[in-house]
């Protein structure tokens, strides 16, 4: 049996049987301040072994915080499986800029030197291919629109007719924090993005200062210029040097709710059953064995005195000295026997006494055992309406329609081809800048590696197939006829 009190205020547990109690029918005084720590300045750039590094969220561990929302999410982890896949689309292939009249259009060709390069990743001893990196860029972009590419150079990156970078690999996102050999105030968020020249790379969670690889940052001017190198890439934020997931902040909250909605549920049908009555214990019962027991100990020391045995009470050890604790111990085993009285498959017929007292203005206090109404149906209708409404409120952060997710909203959902064509194509239409940060080290790199077919508009892209409507395609190429 378990036994737990916080001031005035208690329950008693046995095995799954529940119920809480209250010492006095005074109201519980006494507030525990959540927010104690508010106001308290937070360093925003740590000291790590004379670097000065911009921490990533409140305790710079914003990538885990993201990763531990979104995994314990029933619909996230799928959700951004899905931008992701649409994002890839058919994977990494190359294409030309051309200009038709007023509008700016893609050409998607071969290109066989940039094609070889793109393929040789693993066999010049890379751990992955370009397209295992890409999925690894885009999921860090999903989640916190930011990464960090690693450079692979030659070591005869300078020697013409080489190609200067071998490839690119993939740190992860919760290793890696820009840092600065700069007197940066660790309180002052007076600095900008060109005052982190270096990336540290290590375990923020568990490392020590020397666990930590330092990186020099890939110098754009003069990208050759070290011998290993990291860059960031991420969309820009308001005042930010990180990039920042607007979906993620704006809806974290929401978010938390989700997730604890299946433990609220669970807990309550565990417990409901058993956590039905609040015991009152009157103060005049209080008072009248607060008196008992401080005789009692008077008694003992006589007993004391004459070297007899003392007195215990209901099996407690009272002594020959009164403290406030042997009322809680008497409490708890009056307490004892009202749960042997509640609880249990076999407590039909069974009676509890207790006194009753007088008060000066000649009312009545005695224990009172108050059935406490649960309000099963209200409580598990609101809990599912959260949970509705917490759905719609991700979809639409997430800006994808219920057609493409997959997820219905009550009423919203539509079966028409033609809506899941036009919302999917819209959404494709929206990558623009996804795509454009997720490429953006590739174009690099081939800028570096053929400036020539760079000048001429050769570009690595994500190629998406849109597909064509049905009507506009012979009855027997139609999918249902496939």
């Amino acid at each position: 049996m378990e036994i737990q009190s916080n001031g005035l205020l208690g329950y008693v547990k046995d095995g799954t049987d529940v119920f809480t109690f209250q010492m006095g029918t005074r109201a519980a005084t006494g507030e525990i301040d959540m927010d104690q720590f508010a106001g308290i300045p937070l360093p925003l750039v740590l000291n790590v072994d004379g670097y000065k590094v911009l921490i990533m969220g409140k305790n710079n561990t914003l990538p885990d915080e993201i990763e531990a929302v979104i995994g314990g999410n029933r619909l996230l982890p799928e959700l951004l499986g899905k931008r992701v896949q649409l994002l890839f689309g058919e994977g990494l292939h190359i294409y030309k800029v051309k200009h038709n009249g007023k509008k700016v259009e893609r050409e998607w060709v071969e290109q066989q030197q940039i094609t070889d390069w793109l393929e040789s990743w693993q066999a010049s001893g890379l751990q992955d291919s370009a397209s295992d990196v890409a999925l690894k860029y885009i999921v860090d972009y999903y989640h916190q629109e930011t990464f960090f590419p690693r450079w692979r150079f030659r070591k005869s990156r300078r020697i013409n007719g080489m190609l200067p970078v071998v490839g690119l690999e993939h740190v992860p996102l919760k290793r890696s924090r820009l840092a600065s050999d700069k007197d940066i105030d660790i309180f002052s968020d007076y600095y900008e993005d060109r005052d982190f020249q270096y990336v540290l790379v290590g375990n923020w969670a568990h490392g020590t200062e020397k666990n930590f690889l330092v990186y020099n940052r890939l110098d754009t001017s003069d990208p050759l210029k070290y011998s290993s190198a990291i860059s960031i890439h991420r969309n820009p934020a308001l005042g930010k040097v990180y990039g920042q997931n607007k979906f993620y902040e704006g809806i974290k909250q929401w978010l938390v709710g989700m997730n604890k909605t299946p433990r609220f549920i669970n807990s309550f049908l565990e417990n409901s059953l058993s956590a039905k009555v609040h015991v009152i214990i009157p103060d005049a019962w209080l008072k009248s064995k607060r008196r008992m027991l401080e005789a009692y100990c008077e008694k003992n020391k006589e007993l004391a005195a004459e070297k007899k045995e003392l007195i215990k009470v209901n099996g407690i050890d009272v002594g020959t000295d009164y403290y406030e604790h042997l009322l809680t111990k008497y409490v708890s085993g009056e307490l004892k026997k009202l749960s042997n009285f509640l609880s249990g498959a076999d407590n039909q017929g069974k009676l509890y006494s207790s006194y009753s007292f007088k008060t000066s203005e000649k009312a009545e206090e005695r224990w009172q055992i108050e059935p406490i109404d649960l309000k099963y149906k209200e409580y598990i209708e609101a809990l599912t309406s959260y949970d509705k409404r917490a759905d719609a409120v991700v979809l639409s952060a997430l800006g994808m329609d219920a057609s493409i997710s997959n997820i219905s909203k009550d009423g919203v959902i539509s079966k028409s081809g033609s809506d899941l064509y036009y919302n999917y194509v819209i959404y494709l239409h929206n990558l623009t800048i996804p795509e454009q940060v997720c490429t953006e080290p590739f174009n690099w790199a081939l800028r570096i590696n053929f400036p020539e077919l760079y000048r001429q508009g050769y570009r690595i892209g994500f190629y998406r197939n849109i597909p064509s409507r049905q009507e506009e395609v012979s009855t027997d190429d139609r999918l249902q006829n496939k």
